[in-house]
């Protein structure tokens, strides 16, 4: 998976440690939200694509216990090995992390009771084919999740963002935006999912707002996808977006973090 002239993994993994910066206020509560909805039981096998930091994976390993198991699969080996430190420090021994493409992650036997992608499945090359991949690794019977931004998510740092980064570069059209364009309504989403093949989706609807600061705000731009809007910029021409972000924010009163996520849920019978 490649975004501009890195791969996906690569731009998250030179954003870790700021990415983690976020997991408290943000990437956390988005994974908790997630596997609520997914409902993991205990001794249950547990997929969790484009896991990063383990946001997801981690409640998903509280819930299954250690009768279940929850492969944790990503290309960003930054925040894989964040991941891995945090299940250690949990003794969540039963939870792993695998760098590895996900849509070509290898299943045994019938496949896995759930498979879930907590913002994720917006940066595959493909969509519809690789979700498609990993709907193919859920047992018949079993469920896939998927949780996304909710249209008009992030607007107001976002958009400063992308007008600071335009004083210094064009960019690129960016495939995952058109993709998340499709999917980032309750109505849209299970429509989806149901043209997957999935029965009876149900969408929930989450929304929190984090207090947002200069600072913070810069940490989760370097911190995420949007990382990559830098990638090839001297230092001097960042510290020149930074400044001109910073003073977008505060010009347009841009306190907190608008968080909307849906979470789409269906079964698949294989």
């Amino acid at each position: 998976m490649t975004t501009g002239a890195n791969t996906v993994g690569d731009v998250f993994s030179a954003g870790a440690e700021e990415f983690h910066l976020w997991s408290g206020a943000l990437w956390d509560p988005v994974g908790v939200a997630t596997a609520a909805v997914a409902a993991p039981a205990a001794g249950e096998t547990v997929l969790d694509a484009c896991c990063g930091a383990g946001a997801s994976a981690l409640p998903a390993a509280r819930a299954v216990g250690p009768a279940g198991r929850v492969d944790a699969v990503d290309l960003a080996a930054g925040l894989l090995s964040i991941g891995e430190r945090r299940a250690r420090e949990e003794g969540l021994d039963h939870l792993r992390f695998h760098r590895h493409d996900v849509t070509s992650w290898p299943v045994t036997g019938d496949g896995y009771d759930l498979v879930q992608c907590a913002l994720g499945v917006f940066f595959f090359p493909d969509m519809d084919r690789d979700a498609a991949a990993l709907i193919r690794k859920v047992r018949p019977g079993g469920r896939f999740v998927v949780t996304v931004w909710e249209k008009g998510a992030l607007d107001g740092w976002q958009s400063a963002l992308r007008e600071a980064v335009l004083t210094e570069r064009d960019l690129p059209h960016r495939p995952q935006r058109d993709q998340l364009a499709r999917i980032g309504t309750a109505d849209t989403l299970a429509a989806w999912l149901q043209d997957l093949g999935g029965s009876v989706p149900r969408v929930v609807r989450r929304r929190f707002d984090t207090p947002l600061s200069p600072d913070t705000a810069w940490t989760l731009a370097t911190g995420s996808g949007t990382r990559g809007m830098l990638t090839g910029l001297s230092p001097a021409a960042v510290e020149r977006v930074r400044a001109e972000f910073t003073a977008r924010i505060t010009a347009a009163g841009v306190t907190d973090l608008d968080v909307r996520i849906l979470i789409g849920t269906a079964r698949f019978t294989g």
